[in-house]
């Protein structure tokens, strides 16, 4: 299901903005609207995910650069992460040992502003925005009581909101090609997915606070 709501994502985006570009006056010089695509990776910072893995992070984005010093993006992605951790001991009598894999799958839809100091082919900027994520997590968890084997499947969702900074540098190749590299520092509520099953309910808050570094490919319209 959160693979259906990327696509779709991406896809409304791709059909929609291009088409709002195409309607605009003939006159407007069309060199300022682009399409970003950004691979790169998420690293979480809070002490809730302490010990999480640095996992993907994908972006899509078009923007609107009305003036040299200035831009505006829409943009939609994807990051990941997930972490694991192992308990063994004796309670009343009970000889237990488990161990829990969590993973957190995010689809972010972002507004994000740039100002831009613009130098030959360069382009350096600071970058500030804000931002919906969308947040599924899972949760396993296998072990045994006495010898005896069990194991469990949680899941759940939010929806929590956040904002960012960061810098980044494009290089042109051509008026209509450039690439660049981005990074940006992550603030976000604390997420509280309400992890439950038939196999019982597991509380989990967190923020989504991290670190996001991106490769950059766009092209001019």
């Amino acid at each position: 299901m959160r693979v259906r709501y990327l696509i779709l994502a991406i896809l409304m985006l791709t059909i929609l903005i291009p088409q709002y570009v195409s309607a605009q006056d003939s006159t407007q010089d069309s060199r300022y609207f682009y399409m970003t695509l950004k691979p790169g990776i998420y690293s979480p910072q809070t002490s809730e995910l302490e010990g999480f893995n640095t996992g993907f992070n994908g972006e899509i984005a078009f923007g609107w650069q009305p003036i040299k010093y200035f831009a505006a993006e829409l943009g939609v992605g994807y990051f990941n992460t997930e972490g694991s951790e192992s308990v063994a001991g004796t309670v009343n009598g009970f000889n237990f040992g488990a161990r829990g894999e969590f993973q957190l799958d995010v689809l972010p839809v972002t507004l994000t502003a740039k100002l831009i100091i613009p130098y030959k082919k360069w382009e350096f900027f600071g970058l500030g925005g804000v931002g919906a994520y969308f947040l599924w997590a899972d949760f396993k968890e296998n072990g045994t009581i006495n010898g005896t084997p069990f194991s469990r499947k949680l899941n759940g969702d939010d929806v929590i909101f956040g904002g960012y900074l960061g810098l980044g540098i494009h290089y042109n190749i051509t008026p209509r090609i450039f690439v660049g590299a981005e990074g940006k520092y992550l603030w976000t509520d604390k997420a509280n997915p309400e992890m439950s099953s038939n196999a019982g309910s597991l509380e989990a808050k967190f923020k989504l606070d991290g670190i996001i570094a991106t490769a950059v490919l766009g092209f001019r319209f």
